[in-house]
């Protein structure tokens, strides 16, 4: 999973999850309104990053609730542990998930299967470690679908090249429709399936752009995509757009699937 994940991580990487946290917490805080986590259930967040959304199911979950959040990041992982020191973090690949030893009633997985290069091995950990009827939550990126009006060519260019960064590593960035289909073939039933796309003119979502690029801008060099001179001039334009209250800009279009063990 490690050498699959085109964004910077560290302390850089938690700091830009931070902000996505906050942009998509209104649509994922309703996805779980719609799961319902049950109170005092057992929890694993696949990929947790700092645990943001960890802490959230734990809440929802409330008293005598055994949650889990597995990463790879240990930078995340100790912000995670900072933050959270009641709650379990370990650091996993997420296709190790089933060396927990615990089931789970729901596993929950975030912008995780769009960065690895065998998603239904990922599938396939998650469902060994729900409980006959617990609940698989995953949301995911189609990142082509995009949004930026008027165009601006330094967005244009970033999408393009965050796709084929991703591709060049065995990754599929558009992985987010696919999703429905995905679980179905690892053995998932009564799925159901939303979209949502968190844009506007203002606030964090404008944002995003020039802080994903500027990530994976060393996965860019690396792959013989971009220059650093070139990186740094569109991180720059888009910082520029992201505070033009005339530019409406959004992330990628995400996919919500839920499925049952």
């Amino acid at each position: 999973m490690s050498s699959s994940y085109i964004i910077e991580g560290g302390e850089t990487g938690r700091a830009r999850l931070s902000v996505l946290s906050e942009v998509m917490a209104e649509a994922t805080g309703a996805l779980l309104d719609r799961v319902i986590v049950p109170r005092g259930a057992s929890v694993l967040d696949v990929g947790c990053g700092a645990g943001e959304v960890t802490r959230e199911l734990a809440r929802r979950a409330g008293p005598g609730a055994s949650v889990v959040g597995i990463d790879l990041d240990e930078t995340k992982l100790a912000a995670a542990r900072r933050d959270a020191p009641g709650l379990r973090f370990e650091r996993m690949a997420a296709e190790r998930a089933v060396d927990l030893g615990i089931d789970f009633d729901v596993v929950y997985a975030r912008f995780l299967l769009s960065h690895v290069t065998d998603p239904a091995a990922v599938l396939a950990a998650c469902r060994e470690r729900l409980k006959p009827g617990g609940r698989l939550v995953v949301e995911d990126v189609e990142f082509a679908a995009h949004l930026c009006w008027p165009p601006r060519a330094s967005f244009d260019r970033y999408v393009v090249w965050y796709r084929k960064a991703a591709c060049k590593r065995g990754a599929d960035a558009d992985i987010g429709p696919k999703l429905p289909g995905l679980l179905r073939a690892a053995g998932f039933a009564d799925i159901e399936a939303r979209v949502v796309q968190p844009a506007g003119l203002s606030g964090p979502v404008k944002q995003m752009a020039h802080l994903t690029l500027a990530a994976i801008a060393p996965a860019l060099v690396e792959g013989g995509i971009a220059t650093a001179e070139q990186i740094v001039a569109d991180v720059a334009d888009l910082k520029v757009a992201g505070n033009d209250a005339t530019v409406m800009m959004s992330l990628p279009r995400v996919t919500q699937v839920v499925g049952t063990r």
